[in-house]
């Protein structure tokens, strides 16, 4: 896997209990309901996405590659009626471990050295995960 990005498309349905229900159309096997607030079942859908699809490259088992809008419609279930949206969902398959620089004041990757012993994580975890969460809600 070389961590290029895919684009893949998600279902939003709404709920009868008055969430949200989401389809993956190119990963049949998958469905999520994601409670009331749209924005959040979105979000919700992408963070699980990524989770099956790392699972995935993790077991060796490929990737379906993401279907055009056109060809999604006629995948969805009729039975499920109607979506309310379909949504392109941003994932990054898991590539091969990188190393970079990165530059900062002294005192601050000290802080960050803390934390990360403190929690029993790495500073190369702490940075990288509150770096996705940054990004994920700035989106």
């Amino acid at each position: 896997m070389n961590g290029k990005k895919k684009i893949y498309l998600i279902a939003i349905y709404p709920d009868l209990d008055g969430g949200f229900l989401a389809r993956f159309p190119d990963f049949p096997e998958l469905v999520a309901d994601y409670g009331k607030d749209f924005d959040d079942c979105v979000l919700q859908s992408s963070r699980f996405l990524d989770d099956v699809i790392a699972d995935k490259v993790e077991r060796g088992k490929p990737l379906p590659e993401p279907s055009p809008v056109e060809k999604v419609r006629t995948m969805l279930d009729p039975k499920d009626g109607e979506p309310l949206c379909i949504v392109p969902v941003t994932v990054y398959p898991p590539a091969k471990t990188r190393r970079i620089n990165i530059t900062g004041k002294g005192d601050v990757f000290a802080r960050i050295d803390d934390y990360a012993r403190r929690h029993h994580i790495t500073r190369s975890d702490l940075m990288v995960n509150a770096t996705l969460d940054y990004i994920r809600k700035m989106s």
